[in-house]
């Protein structure tokens, strides 16, 4: 039986790390390594998520010579990052907004009509009740508690469940995770945070 045999790991005091890594961890990704591919390594723009596993010394090779925008030209790294501002989100000029931009730049001015319907692509306004005049509160709602709604885009009419519903769905939509490590929302996420624990700790949800 040859002495680095894995039945030998329980009579040692101390196993050998090295091979337990290697039985656990992948193999180096570096052309002709055959060490222990321990450290992820972003493969590159549009594989956000996908990763190379190098060992330490190929890791930081690897990281010395990556680049993100590498292909791109300096007009289009521009615009990546001015675009990158507002999270990769459509913006609209001063005046204008989406309903605009969908019907040949004209301005909306008024109500908006009962026969107009609003764009929904979250379908959040979908379920049982739509369509229904929504019943209003039973109890009278503080400034602080209805500050904290219009936070979350609700309204005094607005239940404990919508308010959970609401919460996970802006949290999700906005966290870095959902938009490529982004932080351009993390002000918003975080007075999204705050007004929900505000409700929670007055007993609204």
């Amino acid at each position: 039986m040859k002495l680095e045999s894995k039945y030998f790991d329980r009579i040692r005091v101390k196993p050998e790390e090295d091979r337990l890594l290697r039985d656990k961890k992948p193999a180096c990704e570096w052309p002709g390594c055959d060490g222990i591919g321990k450290h992820p390594a972003p493969k590159g723009r549009d594989s956000e998520g996908d990763y190379h596993y190098f060992c330490t010394n190929h890791v930081r090779q690897y990281n010395k010579q990556y680049n993100y925008f590498s292909g791109m030209q300096d007009p289009e790294i521009a615009d990546w990052r001015k675009q990158d501002e507002t999270g990769h989100r459509p913006t609209w000029k001063l005046g204008e907004n989406s309903w605009a931009t969908h019907n040949g730049g004209k301005r909306r001015s008024g109500k908006a009509r009962a026969d107009q319907t609003a764009a929904d692509p979250f379908d959040l306004l979908n379920g049982p009740n739509r369509g229904t005049q929504p019943q209003r509160p039973s109890r009278s709602i503080k400034n602080a508690e209805l500050k904290a709604l219009h936070t979350l885009g609700l309204d005094e009419t607005a239940t404990a469940e919508k308010v959970k519903v609401q919460y996970k769905t802006l949290v999700k939509r906005l966290h870095p995770d959902a938009n490529g490590g982004s932080r351009a929302n993390e002000d918003k996420l975080r007075e999204i945070i705050q007004a929900y624990d505000y409700l929670k700790k007055v007993k609204f949800c």
